[in-house]
């Protein structure tokens, strides 16, 4: 099985200028890895008591892979069994704190409560003040290797059936992994305690928030008071604002508003997926942004998104994938449906009530929300940057209002309206 570690480069796709670059220069001249490879060994003493006493490990510091906010070290043990040591490169401060403490927390919730395969971890430090002199987590190296590009373009098509069965059952498990309040979702700082919901990192309202109504409508105000920002007194910026406003009408689920929430990653494209070479997904990664959040915004990837400046034979891949996918999470609904229907006793979300979980089996699920016109609304107007949110406007309008009203009338009514 390929392993993601063949294909990282280390300091070769880095210009030595960025500030990246630097950051994790000074994390590997400066950390003390005789101390990370200590606690590795401890580690794996604790999880398994029969290791030989002479067990050793070894860090190749010039092997790496890195994100956006990460470096990420193999840990190769004498018995060659590997482990992955991921370690923040950028400031440390409270909020990183509870940001890594959060991503941990949802880490073991998904591993405990689903079948979606994700690193188990086995060990992590969020004080810069121990011997390591970093945070770091040390979790399971899997199998498996990102792909080059999106599933539907990578994948051959003889495996597109059971790519988009694995795929469609990791919408399906966050689907019923739900929660009564939209946020982060945090275990204390051992992250051994009942989880509950905290505020988010990112959201223009942290909250955590009670509806889905609040969870939409803040961030577009704020992204919106953003685009205004930098493009003062200009009519098509100002329509493309009123516009994306709009949209919400069009993307919230009536009998969704007020939960439950599933667990959402919020980054579910190919660039966090491994695949074998028969094409088994064998993980998704990143967790470090996920969060409780409307179901709407469940249905939000990538992957499942047309390129609109592409043909549509060139789109077709992404078209066939897409129903493949929905197909496979509508019949795992109803599979899950029967199942409810013959059970006594129901199990309520974590933080719902008891009522509130047999409420929820009456509501719109999933699969009909992403088989709809809503789903590519809710996809263009929440990935929308301030930069891209004209072309994303004018995509939506033609998606609402097809051939009847133009943009140069959208721009009449709106372009001289003051943003509320």
């Amino acid at each position: 099985m390929a392993r993601p570690s063949e294909d990282w480069s280390g300091f070769a796709g880095l210009s030595p200028e960025s500030d990246k670059y630097k950051r994790i220069k000074l994390v590997l001249s400066s950390a003390n890895f005789k101390h990370l490879k200590k606690c590795a060994i401890d580690s794996r003493r604790r999880h398994q008591r029969n290791l030989p006493p002479d067990i050793d490990c070894g860090i190749n510091v010039t092997q790496f892979a890195t994100g956006f906010h990460n470096l990420v070290l193999k840990l190769t043990f004498s018995d060659n069994i590997n482990w992955i040591a991921r370690i923040p490169c950028r400031t440390i401060d409270n909020n990183t704190k509870t940001s890594l403490l959060s991503e941990i927390a949802t880490m073991n919730i998904v591993r405990q409560r689903t079948s979606i395969p994700i690193p188990r971890i086995f060990e992590f430090e969020i004080s810069i003040d121990g011997p390591f002199g970093y945070p770091y987590i040390l979790m399971e190296y899997l199998g498996g290797r990102k792909l080059d590009n999106g599933l539907a373009r990578s994948i051959p098509r003889q495996y597109h059936t059971k790519a988009a069965k694995q795929f469609a059952n990791v919408f399906a498990e966050l689907q019923n992994l739900t929660f009564s309040r939209i946020g982060r979702l945090w275990c204390g700082e051992t992250v051994d305690q009942p989880v509950e919901i905290i505020p988010m990192e990112w959201h223009h309202s942290p909250g955590p928030l009670e509806t889905s109504l609040e969870y939409f409508y803040n961030e577009r105000q704020g992204e919106n008071r953003k685009i205004v920002a930098l493009y003062p007194n200009n009519a098509d910026w100002l329509t493309a604002c009123w516009v994306l406003k709009t949209v919400l009408a069009h993307i919230v689920i009536e009998d969704r508003v007020r939960g439950p929430f599933p667990l959402c990653h919020l980054d579910l494209h190919f660039g966090n997926l491994l695949f074998d070479d028969e094409y088994n997904l064998t993980g998704v990664i990143d967790w470090s942004n996920a969060q409780a959040a409307p179901i709407e915004q469940l249905s939000v990837c990538p992957e499942l998104v047309i390129f609109p400046v592409l043909s549509e034979e060139q789109n077709r891949p992404i078209v066939e994938f897409k129903k493949l996918v929905i197909q496979f999470v509508k019949e795992m609904e109803n599979k899950k449906s029967k199942k409810e229907e013959k059970r006594k006793g129901k199990t309520p979300p974590l933080g719902q009530q008891q009522g509130n979980m047999e409420q929820s089996q009456h509501l719109t699920p999933l699969s009909t929300y992403m088989a709809s016109e809503s789903a590519e609304l809710m996809h263009r107007q929440s990935m929308a940057s301030p930069k891209g949110s004209l072309w994303a406007a004018k995509r939506v309008a033609k998606l609402i209002y097809g051939e009847h009203i133009t943009w140069e009338q959208l721009r009449k009514v709106y372009g001289c309206m003051p943003l509320l």
